[in-house]
């Protein structure tokens, strides 16, 4: 007969509810932190595009946290990007509404500069 050893699982409540609390990533906090826009792209091209990379990087605990650095590497790039592509632009600094809409051209560009770059590259 096989003995089954009893879980030591901790739960946490929420509106009168139990979750489980498991963990994910060798970071506890890594799994608690909602993870960004750039982090859930990239988790969906792996996870979709390399599933065995996905599943090798999920079991070893480094899902989450890689995540979230690529999280926030893409948005200090996408941010640098933007302000670079902006100084090139000429237009008059008074006219607020060529302001906005130059500074979403840049911004669109440099986000699709980061995504191709670096957030679709295999990890």
């Amino acid at each position: 007969s096989i003995v089954m050893k009893a879980l030591d699982i901790k739960y946490r409540d929420v509106d009168g509810a139990k979750y489980p609390e498991l963990q994910i990533s060798k970071n506890p906090e890594a799994d608690r932190i909602p993870l960004g826009k750039y982090g859930q792209i990239c988790l969906n091209f792996i996870k979709e595009e390399y599933p065995d990379r996905y599943a090798e990087l999920r079991m070893s605990g480094d899902l989450m946290p890689l995540m979230h650095e690529v999280n926030e590497e893409a948005y200090r790039q996408v941010k640098d990007l933007t302000e670079k592509l902006m100084k090139k632009e000429q237009f008059d600094k008074s006219d607020t509404m060529a302001r906005t809409r130059i500074y979403n051209t840049c911004q669109a560009e440099a986000e699709s500069i980061v995504l191709n770059e670096f957030v679709y590259q295999p990890r």
